[in-house]
């Protein structure tokens, strides 16, 4: 455990984080060490899955960012005032009309959250009621399978999606779907590069580093690389609160880029760079671990944390872990070095095996440990299906690691296909996380804005993006009903609120969700129509009739009406308030907040 955390690596963080450490040593390279070191070629980052050789390289540097591209001037967020504290904000789209009081109906939507929490703790018996009574009972058969798995494998294997991405899934049936989130080299995504960079993100500042990542989220082709992307960084974690200080705070981008290039990899190859990777040799201290006083942070979360979990390690192991990975050290900001003449080379005992090992060999022999492939298999189970699985659940995945040489992009096509990633039990069992909700939102409704103040709504859900509250990771990656509070729950009917009334959640309303467009080409000619589109891709499907008719009869109120309207195809006009309205009495709703 790193010293700035407490002694229990899954204690929660407390309410107000601590400042970043001070960055003593972020760029010089490691003191006292005069064996000269032969430069060895970047890790690229292409399309496709890179490979690190067998020997590995002495000298470990990430690939450069362009700092020209990137303004030097840091973010100054504009976050309206959330109605949690006190203040209200005056443009809501939805004012209480006569016979639906907002407050009424959200209150109702809040104990049916509670009402399917219940279900994602208990394996999702609520849900089965919920198939049963209800439209869904085709998700595995019928007319509306098609639609309900693709919107099911879109939450899961990313962010959801529009309509137009839904069709285009749909059609490709669900292994088409399946096999295009996974062959991401042959999707081309320069439109979201070329948009990132037009915004002059400055890369060195925390804040706009958040917006970098959730704005590739939200405009991503490749949708399921984000998502394993996300998913790497809640294992593998490291906080710009310890990388080295302001100086060095680009690490962490670099190491964002790091496990998206290799998030398929093998999982041998993927402990390899995370071990070499600057943020991580910082915020673990192995760089401070040297051949007469090895340091135990790292070899221990290596084990407990990263590969067998703590009932599958011993205090010896951690001792010979730690001897046998000593020699890495941080070279300036971007690379690191393996330094020979600091290697501690006495022969250990580790994990069983006797020898003088170095950090290849603690790769290889966790790699191949019988607990790995049910730890790692355990940990991505419960991130994109459900919480809880059984062994019959993880064999695949298991079966999956060992006979491919632990290529993690085959035991994720073995998990998207089983039986248990599309059952019932999956369907809508976990919390939305705040990134999933705040990204999907944006996603859903197209919007190309620059992202201002997404950070701050994921930081009052509880998930600021680059900053975990320890080593173990986000608690609710693994138990997503860790995501629910009465505060983050109001953050996020805010946020809907605001992002439909004003396009952005910056400080200033901007025109950035064409409701009139989406109208238009979807020729939606009746309220009827809108809210059975929208709802389709938003909620697979209908909404339950009671609620439709709440819906639809707040969408055709008369009182409280804007001037502004929006023109249905069939010719007729309503004010655009009452379809903001019915768009986020949709988005509130419990099906919503669930994945």
């Amino acid at each position: 455990m790193h010293d700035d955390q407490p002694t229990d690596p899954r204690l929660r963080a407390q309410a107000t984080p601590p400042p970043p450490l001070p960055d003593d040593d972020a760029t010089a390279p490691y003191a006292d060490r005069t064996v000269p070191m032969a430069q060895a070629a970047p890790l690229p980052l292409s399309a496709a899955t890179p490979t690190l050789n067998n020997a590995a390289p002495t000298q470990y540097q990430h690939p450069q960012l362009d700092a020209s591209a990137y303004s030097t001037t840091p973010m100054q967020p504009g976050m309206p005032p959330m109605a949690g504290n006190g203040q209200q904000y005056n443009q809501s789209p939805v004012p209480p009309p006569k016979g639906l009081a907002r407050r009424k109906f959200m209150g109702k939507s809040l104990v049916g959250l509670v009402a399917a929490g219940g279900a994602v703790a208990i394996g999702g018996v609520a849900l089965g009621e919920w198939l049963n009574h209800g439209g869904l009972n085709t998700f595995t058969h019928g007319p509306a399978a098609s639609s309900v798995q693709t919107g099911h494998l879109l939450r899961r294997a990313g962010f959801g999606g529009t309509a137009s991405e839904m069709n285009m899934y749909s059609n490709l049936g669900y292994q088409g779907a399946v096999d295009r989130l996974l062959n991401y080299q042959q999707v081309d995504d320069s439109a979201m590069e070329q948009n990132l960079q037009k915004l002059n993100l400055n890369l060195n500042a925390p804040q706009d580093q958040q917006r970098w990542w959730l704005l590739r989220m939200a405009w991503t082709q490749r949708p399921l690389l984000e998502k394993m992307t996300l998913f790497w960084s809640g294992v593998l974690t490291s906080s710009f609160r310890k990388v080295g200080g302001p100086r060095a705070y680009i690490r962490m981008v670099n190491q964002n880029n790091f496990l998206r290039a290799h998030a398929f990899d093998t999982f041998d190859n993927i402990l390899l760079g995370i071990t070499a990777d600057p943020a991580m040799l910082f915020y673990l201290d192995l760089t401070k671990s040297t051949k007469k006083q090895p340091n135990e942070n790292y070899a221990r979360e290596m084990m407990e944390l990263f590969t067998v979990g703590v009932q599958n390690y011993t205090q010896q192991d951690v001792f010979s872990g730690a001897a046998a990975l000593t020699g890495w050290h941080i070279n300036g900001v971007a690379s690191s070095r393996y330094y020979p003449n600091d290697h501690n080379t006495l022969p250990v005992t580790y994990m069983g095996q006797k020898g003088s090992f170095d950090y290849k060999d603690v790769v290889r022999i966790l790699a191949n440990h019988p607990a790995t492939p049910w730890f790692i298999g355990r940990r991505l189970f419960s991130f994109f299906a459900y919480e809880n699985p059984s062994n019959a659940d993880l064999q695949p995945l298991v079966d999956a690691y060992v006979q491919s040489g632990h290529n993690m992009g085959a035991v994720m096509r073995a998990l998207l296909l089983s039986p248990q990633f599309s059952s019932a039990q999956a369907y809508r069992s976990r919390l939305k996380s705040p990134v999933e909700f705040t990204v999907g939102a944006y996603r859903a409704l197209g919007i190309q804005g620059d992202g201002q103040g997404l950070p701050a709504i994921t930081t009052l859900m509880g998930q600021p993006l680059f900053d975990p509250p320890n080593v173990a990771g986000w608690p609710g990656d693994q138990k997503s009903m860790n995501w629910l509070n009465s505060g983050a729950w109001m953050t996020r009917l805010n946020y809907i609120d605001i992002l439909l009334a004003r396009g952005t959640v910056a400080g200033k309303a901007q025109t950035q969700i064409d409701l009139q467009g989406m109208v238009n080409s979807n020729q939606l000619g009746s309220p009827e129509a809108f809210v059975d589109h929208f709802s389709s891709f938003l909620l697979d499907g209908p909404l339950p009739s009671d609620r439709r008719t709440q819906v639809l009869d707040y969408f055709t109120a008369t009182d409280n009406a804007s001037n502004a309207q929006i023109t249905l195809s069939g010719g007729k006009a309503y004010p655009l308030n009452r379809v903001r309205g019915a768009l986020y009495l949709m988005m509130a709703s419990p099906e919503y907040q669930l994945n």
